[in-house]
């Protein structure tokens, strides 16, 4: 038998909540439109990320109660999100209206008021990083400061800044002793406390190389620290990308080894690397206005012996102009830029003028100082070679040397830099040549930029050539322009005094000059306008030639992709010629 009894009231309308509750209940879909006025910027970007109302979740159904709800809270989210922005005393005036059943407005109108400025601002740094000054400029250096608004951001920038300079120097222990900002919001002021406390500074320990198919000492002079030097990590980035780039290695790890270091602080560095192949095959095919269509096939030994010592070979046909090298590379004291070089060429140019086959053989020593680079050469040349309707074979023994300067804010895509250089080389008659020479020249480039768009590429050669008579200098000792990279315009070597058959002989003296401005159209490409103005003579009074033209220019990781078009405005009919180039500005 079932028995009914009567229920309180207040169990019955507990009961009818607990069964409403098992039973889903539809809200129609609620949309909210939300105007946000009196900010703007990275203010308005994050009032929208904390207005729980500007952020709500499409796939829900939300109740009216609950959209009322959320635009309580609004105020409240406007307010500590204009905080980080240094405004303490932000107002809100808000509305809510319902313009359908679906459709809500939801307004706020903001008064950021005066923000908060600081009064008040101590950095401190304690231990061996007391005096470093390379620390303390990170503190002269931001952006907060006394009588500036107090920033969350730049707060917390200039925090992390110094700690992170603190580490790379080598202060391994470094970390805040106290990071204190008090707000006065009725004074409407901040006071800053920082102290860094950056504990010992460490410096570097022997190096432990692990087994390796090269010698120690050569690993050993990849590194450009010493031991007992004060650590950085910079230093130690440079020491595993110049290992990497050896071509030695196919994978390079450096370990700092905090856990070893001895009562100096000296910390040991343990070096890791597993070898590349050793031998490496190269091909590929390319084209330029210059040489014309072009096959490429190298073969390479990554290393000779223990010694790291390379051989590198490369054969190279195309249309005008065709080479087989081989070079025997010897590292230098400072093997990622210093270097010794044996190397034999074999080249056949056929032109419209010329037509030469050089047999070459060359040692090199090459010696960088800071970004200055010094080159010896002594090489052996001997050719034979038509040009126009000269018909003639030569020897020489060159000695030269070599200077070059490189100031440059990026490898590839320059921002702004420049290069120079310059050569002088000299034959004795009698000594394996056929003549006494003396030849010198200078090459400058560089490339400002102007504005956020526009910027100037400027580049400028001279040469000048003493021998008694021109004609016993074999091409590959003459000045040509005219080209890619010369008098754009103008046929790939093919500018310069004629014969009476009216081919390009060459000159004793060269001029070459170039001015381009170049506009950036998008990320990666540019618009560039030019001129080019130059040539080669016998004697130094012949009339240089013009050319005017404009390209368009494509970023690509391995440099600027170039497409010229150029106009010789000193030839009869003014022609046009097309130039295609690639490769880094300077």
């Amino acid at each position: 038998m079932i028995i009914l009894r009567k229920l309180p009231v207040t169990q019955l309308l507990y009961c009818v909540l607990c069964i409403a509750l098992w039973f889903p209940v539809t809200a129609s879909s609620q949309q909210v439109k939300v105007q946000i006025k009196g900010v703007e910027g990275n203010r308005l970007d994050n009032v929208k990320s904390y207005l729980q109302i500007a952020n709500m979740d499409s796939a829900r159904s939300y109740r009216p109660y609950q959209i009322r709800y959320l635009h309580r809270q609004a105020a409240k989210e406007i307010k500590l999100a204009l905080q980080p922005f240094g405004y303490y005393q932000t107002e809100v005036s808000s509305s809510l209206k319902q313009e359908s059943d679906s459709t809500w407005q939801a307004t706020y109108n903001i008064s950021l008021n005066d923000p908060v400025i600081i009064d008040e601002n101590q950095w401190v740094i304690d231990g061996d990083a007391e005096t470093d000054e390379q620390l303390t400029a990170v503190i002269k250096k931001g952006q907060v400061k006394t009588g500036r608004v107090f920033h969350h951001g730049e707060y917390e920038k200039q925090k992390s800044a110094l700690l992170s300079r603190a580490i790379q120097r080598g202060y391994h222990q470094a970390d805040f002793k106290r990071t204190q900002v008090i707000v006065d919001k009725e004074q409407n002021s901040a006071a800053v406390q920082v102290v860094l406390n950056s504990g010992p500074r460490y410096y570097f320990g022997e190096l432990d190389i692990s087994s390796s198919h090269l010698q120690d000492d050569l690993i050993r002079r990849y590194a450009r620290f010493d031991v007992g030097e004060p650590y950085m990590t910079s230093e130690l980035s440079k020491f595993q990308v110049d290992l990497s780039n050896s071509d030695y290695f196919s994978e390079v790890q450096i370990v700092s080894d905090w856990k070893n270091a001895n009562a100096n602080n000296q910390v040991p560095v343990r070096v890791e690397t597993s070898a590349n192949k050793k031998t490496h095959y190269r091909f590929g095919a390319g084209y330029g206005t210059d040489t014309g269509v072009r096959l490429t096939a190298g073969l390479d030994r990554r290393w000779v012996n223990n010694r790291g010592h390379q051989f590198r070979s490369a054969v190279q046909l195309a249309q005008y102009e065709s080479r087989a090298t081989a070079i025997y590379h010897i590292p230098g004291e400072k093997p990622q830029m210093d270097y010794h070089q044996l190397r034999t060429e074999i080249g056949n140019k056929d032109n419209e003028s010329v037509n030469s086959q050089v047999y070459r053989v060359a040692a090199l020593d090459v010696f960088t100082y800071d970004r200055w680079q010094r080159e010896y050469d002594l090489s052996w040349f001997h050719e034979d070679f038509t040009v126009g309707i000269q018909n003639d074979r030569s020897e020489f023994l060159v000695p030269g040397v070599k200077w070059r300067y490189l100031s440059s804010d990026q490898r590839i895509n320059v921002v702004n830099g420049w290069r120079i250089s310059f050569g002088l080389r000299a034959a004795a008659g009698g000594l394996l040549s056929d003549a006494d020479m003396v030849q010198g020249n200078i090459k400058f480039k560089s490339v400002w930029t102007l504005s956020e768009r526009w910027r100037l590429l400027s580049r400028a050669e001279a040469g000048a050539t003493y021998i008694d008579n021109f004609y016993r200098l074999p091409p590959s000792l003459r000045f040509f322009a005219g080209g890619d990279n010369s008098v754009r315009g103008y046929a790939y070597e093919q500018l310069g005094p004629e014969d009476p058959s009216q081919a390009v002989i060459g000159g004793r003296y060269l001029a070459v000059a170039s001015a381009e401005f170049d506009y950036r159209i998008a990320d990666s490409w540019r618009l560039a306008v030019f001129s080019d103005i130059g040539n080669t003579m016998i004697e130094p009074n012949q009339d240089l030639k013009q050319s005017i033209g404009f390209g368009l220019r494509w970023l690509s990781p391995v440099g600027a992709i170039r497409l010229d078009l150029a106009q010789a405005i000193d030839e009869p009919g003014n022609p046009w010629r097309l130039h295609f180039t690639l490769g880094p500005d300077l």
